[in-house]
């Protein structure tokens, strides 16, 4: 009886513990599409920009989908057309002062010596950006650029490589600017956004953003709290059952 209650109760809290944090491990897919332009302005070279299109765990994105791409904010990583990956996903509205160094760009100290800001503040502008392209980016290559041109200089500051901001466009410009000032926005705002990053791997594929949400979780902790009452209701059932089992057997 005991170790079914232990095997219950652990599998509760593993459950839990996943609902708290807001992550989860998802299943990425890029198959080389991509809508934005061709930008040259760094120092990479020519790079492809705006949605990238594939599927996170297993739900198309792309043009014509449900939602229209994915986005990198990660410049100095590589992804190529066909690859497979795992990242944990983060509800952006989850994120916070316990979890963002579990992000790719996480580090306050990098943030603070580029921007004079938190990784917090900074991944609200990033959030910002993502969320502007998302709601404003769909068929125009020409700010789905200036977008990932602005993320890319912003995450590439943050982690000591930064590179001119002059090689961005105008455009580009004026969103990093727009973006910083809005880097005191609550991350709560942006429920709507979902993060697939992968700080265990910082060589590997890119650290994306994007709308599929593989995991929800409602404000006020409810889910905390289905999740414990279903909880106690099996352990109940199985306390009850383990109860009456001898009773059933004299029956026969």
């Amino acid at each position: 009886m005991k170790k079914i209650l232990l095997f219950v109760i652990g599998g509760m809290l593993l459950v839990v513990a996943s609902t708290v944090f807001g992550q989860v491990q998802t299943q990425m897919y890029f198959n080389g599409g991509y809508q934005g332009n061709v930008w040259s302005g760094g120092p990479e070279g020519a790079v492809a920009t705006g949605f990238y299109d594939g599927s996170i765990n297993g739900v198309q994105v792309g043009p014509g989908q449900a939602s229209p791409g994915m986005i990198c904010d990660d410049y100095y990583d590589n992804v190529t057309a066909g690859e497979h990956w795992s990242a944990t996903a983060y509800q952006v509205s989850s994120l916070n002062a316990s979890n963002i160094g579990n992000t790719l760009f996480g580090s306050n100290a990098g943030w603070g010596n580029a921007f004079g800001i938190t990784a917090l503040q900074g991944y609200s502008a990033l959030a910002y950006l993502a969320n502007n392209m998302f709601l404003f980016g769909v068929g125009n290559a020409g700010l789905q650029s200036s977008t990932s041109q602005a993320m890319w200089y912003l995450t590439s500051a943050a982690i000591g490589h930064a590179f001119s901001i002059n090689g961005l466009d105008l455009q580009a410009r004026t969103l990093v600017t727009t973006a910083l000032l809005a880097c005191n926005i609550s991350l709560s705002t942006y429920s709507n956004l979902m993060l697939y990053t992968q700080p265990f791997d910082p060589t590997g594929p890119q650290e994306m953003w994007g709308q599929i949400q593989v995991l929800t979780v409602p404000e006020g902790g409810t889910p905390v709290l289905y999740l414990l009452v279903c909880g106690m209701v099996c352990a109940g059932a199985v306390w009850q059952t383990r109860r009456h089992k001898p009773a059933l057997a004299r029956l026969g």
